[in-house]
């Protein structure tokens, strides 16, 4: 009678482990397929900064590759929301840049991103992944995206060019007389007074040879990878 009550107890012990862990994970399951359903389309996971809040160079650039996935395209009477679905900004370049860095606010254009209390100007050769340069008087400004070549002034970037290209990835220098269609001389490096540092500033993306003008890899990213050379397309009228 002793053995086979020890048994019918060990017996209850284990079914009864058996079916609390299989109700356990039957919970992990149910919470992690309602985040999944409840993230928006295209959404890049996970982000940790809030609007107007500190963000890293790494987020900078995950939201930015959000509009480039998903084919946002350039239209400064319209707005997309950002990888949360949270906010919606203007699809211009400057609408690029404030859905990228997080702002509270998309009523920003190339002038006002110029502004002490949003931004600081810093030299061209002190470009980190997550600035800007900004061209004022032609009103364009486009993300820097890593160093091709420091010593070269070779660059990569991204950017919602014109309604002809969209949303673009390229290659620039600031040796050649345009960038992103625009004269590189009119173009100065800004750094969001927000943006924190994570180490993806020193990591240098492929070399590779340049055009003497800045293309877009629409195929490829060029903060991924390197993308096959095209011709920029650029489209009248002034992109603020």
């Amino acid at each position: 009678m002793t053995k086979s009550w020890g048994m019918q107890h060990i017996t209850t012990f284990f079914a009864y482990r058996h079916r609390h862990a299989l109700a356990v994970l039957s919970l992990l399951a149910a919470v992690m397929l309602g985040a999944a359903a409840s993230a928006p389309f295209g959404a890049v996971l996970p982000t940790v900064s809030e609007p107007g809040g500190s963000i890293t160079r790494a987020e900078v650039l995950e939201r930015a590759e959000d509009w480039y996935v998903r084919g946002i395209r350039y239209d400064q009477g319209a707005e997309a929301p950002d990888p949360e679905g949270a906010h919606d900004y203007r699809t211009d370049c400057s609408g690029l840049v404030a859905m990228a860095w997080h702002l509270p606010s998309t009523d920003v254009n190339t002038d006002s991103l110029d502004r002490r209390t949003v931004t600081v100007r810093i030299a061209r050769d002190d470009l980190l992944r997550g600035d800007v340069l900004d061209d004022t008087d032609d009103g364009h400004v486009v993300i820097f995206t890593g160093w091709v070549s420091r010593d070269a002034s070779t660059f990569t970037y991204i950017h919602l060019a014109n309604a002809n290209s969209n949303m673009a990835e390229g290659t620039g220098s600031f040796a050649a007389p345009l960038l992103a269609g625009h004269p590189t001389a009119n173009y100065f490096a800004l750094r969001y007074n927000r943006i924190t540092d994570d180490g993806t500033s020193a990591a240098l993306p492929p070399a590779r040879s340049l055009d003497r003008y800045p293309w877009p890899a629409p195929w490829k990213s060029a903060i991924r990878g390197v993308g096959t050379p095209q011709p920029l397309r650029v489209g009248a009228g002034r992109a603020r």
